[in-house]
């Protein structure tokens, strides 16, 4: 699958808004740009450009028509920067660098596809979900969080309304499975054991503790994941090598950017 040519454009807000502890921000832009699901932008638009570096967001959803284009972006505010962001308005300008990094692959063999997300990951995962369910493909999605205030509304969550297709985990038990995405997919697992695991295909946004976790229960049963990995980065094409990450091929060992041939890697690759 392709995963787009990187461009340079000023976009205007077109709401911004909060709900719980994430916000969900639409931008108009002067051009549709497409993505792959697990791609992610460098934005920016705080008055006096301070902090000057950009910020790396996952694209949620893109459109457009007529020559004219939007992107969405669901986000938490951990730190100077997004806190900067969730006080943008509708009107305020923004600058954004996108479709950045390698994103998820889903290959053509027909298969089963497990999506787990945990805390904001889920802002990877749903795209994930929309290419999914456009190709009509089985999938369920895993969703992982601290407690219930933690979790994306219902309404975000896509495929909410078929049985079975959405599970909740929570740490404290406060909604859905009382423990982790791993947890709960060792659970399904054992559930799927007359079938076997080897038709299942696993994609993954989330802390690097979970990803790990998922790793090391999935792999030594031959299932194929992907993991998309979150990192601090400064400036999102692969030159300043700020955000790499150790990873192995076959016997040697290395380092890959994260904003460059990821954020999206063969679980196998990754060095835990």
């Amino acid at each position: 699958m392709p995963h787009g040519r990187p461009h340079f454009v000023h976009g205007k807000i077109l709401h911004n808004t909060g709900s719980g502890i994430f916000y969900r921000m639409e931008v108009a832009l002067p051009e549709r740009i497409d993505f792959v699901p697990g791609q992610f932008a460098m934005v920016s638009g705080w008055p006096g450009n301070d902090p000057l570096l950009p910020r790396p967001l996952a694209i949620f959803r893109s459109g457009g028509a007529r020559g004219k284009g939007t992107v969405e972006f669901v986000y938490k505010v951990v730190g100077r920067g997004t806190a900067l962001l969730s006080g943008l308005h509708a009107g305020d300008p923004l600058a954004l660098t996108l479709p950045l990094g390698h994103g998820f692959d889903f290959p053509g063999e027909d298969r089963s596809w497990w999506l787990v997300g945990g805390g904001v990951g889920f802002s990877s995962v749903f795209p994930a979900a929309a290419a999914l369910d456009g190709q009509r493909a089985d999938f369920e999605i895993f969703l992982g969080a601290r407690t219930r205030d933690h979790l994306p509304p219902g309404e975000w969550i896509p495929g909410g309304a078929v049985p079975g297709r959405v599970r909740l985990c929570t740490d404290d038990g406060t909604e859905g499975f009382f423990g982790t995405v791993a947890a709960a997919l060792r659970e399904r697992i054992d559930r799927r054991k007359p079938a076997g695991p080897s038709r299942v295909a696993i994609l993954a946004c989330g802390p690097r503790e979970m990803l790990k976790a998922v790793a090391e229960l999935a792999l030594p049963l031959g299932i194929h994941v992907q993991v998309s990995l979150e990192s601090s980065m400064a400036c999102g094409f692969g030159v300043c090598w700020g955000c790499v990450t150790a990873v192995r091929d076959g016997e040697k060992s290395g380092y890959r950017r994260v904003c460059k041939e990821g954020p999206v890697f063969d679980a196998r690759e990754v060095v835990w």
